[in-house]
């Protein structure tokens, strides 16, 4: 079985993903822990996180693309997009929406 020298940067991209994700609530678990007037950005960052990687997911694509890295730059929308469902999916069975 041969592997291509790149066969990783998919995994890599994904990775990529995953840790700024985890750095975005660990921002969020401070800013909760600072004061409850940040409770507003806390809900944001936490249950729209889906939403919010957009501004971080986007360059980092142009850029993983810009410098000759498509694998990795799909591994990037790959990871976003399971964040993104996976949001959407529990953020309903935690936030008590109105019926």
């Amino acid at each position: 079985m041969a592997v291509s020298k790149d066969s990783g940067s998919m995994i890599l991209g994904m990775l990529i993903c995953w840790l700024l994700n985890l750095a975005q609530l660990g921002i969020a678990f401070f800013l909760l822990a600072t004061s409850e007037k940040t409770l507003p950005a806390f809900y944001v960052l936490v249950f729209a996180i889906g939403l919010v990687q957009i501004g971080y997911v986007v360059p980092l694509y142009r850029l993983l693309l810009r410098n000759g890295k498509p694998r990795a730059a799909q591994g990037l929308i790959i990871a976003a997009g399971i964040t993104a469902i996976v949001n959407a999916a529990l953020v309903p069975r935690v936030l008590p929406f109105p019926r």
